[in-house]
């Protein structure tokens, strides 16, 4: 008695399922027909282009936001009524209403901008006088300074400390004017002399005032 070989009565295992040659291996599912349509309708929108174009919905208003109840404005009306214990008071506030009050408008504030002519940022600081560094412009001042100082001193007659004053001489006086000369040179700057009318020029002083040391 012949038999038919085991995997020809499988049709659940696809590994047992043997294919012919040039033909697709039969499938081992129970499928539909071949005019079954896969994969999921497509539902129409009852809205189409047409009624898009045609048609016009207009804005509706939304609607105030009902405001909170105000407690504080509540518990006040309760007290003045003579309702000051708890529980009169929760009595009184299911039969009143108090409503905090809404503040319309816009959170938008308005930007203020300045003038056309504000220039932002920072501002730079001047640049650096390098004739009066290489000349020595600033020591020779600092030094000329210094020299007033001792020489506002030796003048002074009411100073306490004669004995620690540097008085100065013919050379000091001679080195600070020389130093005067160079400073002004420098910074470009001309020492004038007083204002003095031609007949006077030649007529000397009677008194003498020490002009001469004064800077």
């Amino acid at each position: 008695m012949q038999t038919s070989p085991p995997f020809s009565q499988n049709y659940t295992n696809p590994l047992l399922m043997k294919d012919d040659v040039g033909k697709s291996k039969p499938s081992t599912y129970n499928l539909p027909n071949q005019d079954f349509v896969y994969g999921q309708p497509l539902t129409k929108d009852k809205e189409g282009a047409k009624e898009v174009t045609m048609t016009w919905k207009f804005h509706k208003v939304s609607q105030d936001q009902v405001p909170n109840r105000d407690f504080t404005e509540l518990n006040k009306q309760s007290i003045h009524n003579g309702f000051v214990k708890a529980h009169d008071m929760y009595k009184f506030r299911q039969t009143n209403d108090a409503r905090l009050k809404i503040k319309k408008g816009t959170n938008i504030q308005a930007i203020e901008l300045p003038e056309e002519e504000f220039r932002y940022g920072r501002k730079n600081r001047p640049s650096t006088p390098m004739k009066l560094v290489m000349g020595n412009s600033y020591g020779i001042q600092a030094e000329s300074i210094i020299l007033d100082k001792y020489q506002c001193r030796a003048n002074s007659q009411d100073s306490k400390l004669s004995s620690s004053i540097v008085k100065g001489n013919k050379a000091s006086q001679l080195y600070y004017d020389t130093n005067q000369k160079k400073l002004a040179a420098i910074q470009g700057i001309e020492k004038k002399e007083p204002f003095k009318m031609e007949k006077f020029k030649t007529v000397n002083s009677k008194i003498s005032t020490n002009l001469s040391t004064k800077k």
